[in-house]
């Protein structure tokens, strides 16, 4: 996509309070936004956030012109708003930030640590 889209809610209410809870942050904090890449942006394809950076790049303050979101085309958007879906089910379980990432792995399968590790089997 190389236009942004009108700004709209991608990330509800709801997903909001559940960061800003398990985190101690305040929802606005700028500082959540490390999280919402760790726990949706970077689901994003390598060809999706090649494109993302090219069309909407990182400014020398560190920050884009545009939200992110404005910028995914309407494919991106769905298979993320699925997963932002997932995360945020996950999140209504977890009370910390430390436990959300180990439901998320759990979910996924992502780095699952094996049962057996450090016992002497022979």
């Amino acid at each position: 996509m190389e236009t942004p889209q009108p700004w709209t809610r991608m990330f509800e209410s709801e997903f909001e309070e559940h960061l800003a809870r398990i985190t101690k942050l305040h929802k606005k904090s700028i500082r959540n936004g490390l999280y919402y890449w760790e726990l949706v942006y970077n689901w994003m394809t390598p060809q999706e956030r090649a494109k993302l950076d090219e069309v909407n790049p990182v400014l020398p303050n560190g920050r884009r012109r545009h939200k992110i979101h404005q910028m995914l085309d309407k494919e991106t958007k769905k298979r993320l708003s699925s997963h932002l879906i997932s995360v945020l089910v996950l999140m209504q379980s977890a009370n910390t930030i430390a436990e959300l990432r180990r439901l998320i792995q759990r979910r996924y399968g992502v780095d699952q640590p094996n049962l057996f590790d450090g016992w002497k089997l022979e």
